[in-house]
Formats: structure tokens, C-alpha cells, sequence
């Protein structure tokens, strides 16, 4: 598990963008204190470009069709 946050414009959901990640899932942090609580628990955090961005959900099976303002995407 990750948590990325993209302060780039993404062309599915605007500007600034934060979610936690891991193969094949995805969860949008909402609020500070979603990320704050993975965080205290270890889940390391990454800023990230764009490119980067798509790069990882790529590389983690992840479509970019998953990213939406209330995403909640895991695939099997």
C-alpha cells in the first residue's frame, strides 16, 4: 500500500489528487484525516507528477478509468 498525492492536473479528476494504492486498488483520501490515519499506521506517502502518476497506476494494474472523486476500485 502507498498513498499518492499528485498536485498536477489529471484529466479525470482536476487539480490536486490524493489516494491510497496497491495492486490492482485504489481508494481516494477524501479528507487529511484519512491520510493522517494511514500514515500513522506506516502506509508511506509519495508526491508525484502527472506523468508519474499514470505511470504507477500502470504499473499497478490500476485503469485510469478507476479514478473518479469517490473512487473505491479493486479488481480481482
Amino acid at each position: 500500500m502507498l498513498i499518492l498525492r499528485c498536485s498536477d492536473r489529471l484529466d479525470e479528476v482536476g487539480l490536486g489528487y490524493t489516494c491510497m494504492v496497491g495492486v490492482r486498488s485504489l481508494r481516494h483520501m477524501t479528507t487529511p484525516a484519512m491520510v493522517d490515519a494511514m500514515t500513522a499506521v506506516g502506509v508511506p506517502t509519495k508526491q508525484v507528477n502527472r506523468v508519474g502518476f499514470y505511470n504507477i497506476l500502470s504499473s499497478l494494474s490500476i485503469p485510469r478509468s478507476a479514478l473518479r472523486g469517490d473512487a473505491d476500485y479493486a479488481a480481482r
